[in-house]
């Protein structure tokens, strides 16, 4: 008789612990498979690394005409005098960075034994590279060789598209859709919260790019340099935090 209250009290509180255990549960697996510490500091030393290309051997004039480059390179910028260079660094560096950002995640995985599924991250990634190889492409036709009505009706759109990629900074919008998928699939706020600004870094200086009346003799030789780098300190900074954060976490 003496433990018959003791029963129920321990029945009363058993589904709330139960469901408490399962709540910590998740968060620790949540907090185990995030591995994103890596990607972030991948490509923003890969955009560091690119610096060099951005910099012209000349004060830049405010237009350069188009140059006669592979389609290939249309990951480089037309208005860049290293674009050809700077395009097939890019597509190597894109592509090479989502297959090692994949090779890390399963490797991570199976150490921790939890996985984030990264085939959508990837697949984002890779596809982007190759749909930034092709739109300047598809933007030049639209702006220049379709009828008045299409490329009035549609020059919101590519006016700006074509100015990101005129100064080579494709690959950085490339990196942004992907990390965005990345901290969808990580669900992870912190992730998604360094893949916002690193977008609205990008926005902000193609915003200022497109609305500036430049004149012959505004732009210098590092011009291109500082709207390329910009954006790439939050990516470093992000990737730091993060894995300070990682290395931090009780075994």
């Amino acid at each position: 008789m003496s433990e018959q209250p003791s029963t129920a009290t321990s029945s009363e509180h058993t589904p709330g612990e139960l469901l408490a255990s399962v709540a910590a549960l998740r968060r620790r697996t949540r907090v185990a498979r995030n591995a994103y510490w890596l990607p972030l500091l991948l490509f923003g030393l890969l955009t560091a690394a690119a610096a060099p290309l951005y910099v012209e051997s000349v004060e830049s004039p405010a237009l350069r005409a188009t140059p006669d480059n592979p389609a290939l390179t249309g990951l480089g910028g037309d208005f860049l005098e290293r674009s050809a260079a700077l395009g097939w660094y890019w597509l190597v560096a894109l592509i090479g960075g989502y297959l090692l950002s994949l090779w890390w995640y399963r490797w991570h995985g199976t150490r921790v034994g939890v996985q984030t599924p990264t085939r959508a991250y990837v697949i984002a990634g890779i596809a982007g590279t190759l749909i930034g190889i092709v739109l300047p492409i598809a933007l030049r036709f639209l702006l220049l060789n379709t009828a008045t009505v299409i490329s009035n009706g549609t020059s919101w759109a590519t006016t700006p598209l074509l100015g990101i990629s005129n100064r080579g900074m494709l690959p950085h919008l490339v990196i942004a859709v992907g990390l965005l998928v990345l901290a969808r699939l990580e669900r992870s706020r912190g992730l998604a919260a360094v893949a916002v600004c690193y977008t609205a870094a990008l926005v902000f200086v193609n915003i200022y790019f497109q609305t500036t009346n430049f004149e012959p003799g505004d732009l210098s030789r590092f011009s291109f340099l500082l709207a390329a780098l910009l954006p790439a300190p939050i990516l470093l900074v992000g990737g730091t935090i993060a894995l300070v954060a990682t290395n931090r976490k009780p075994s």
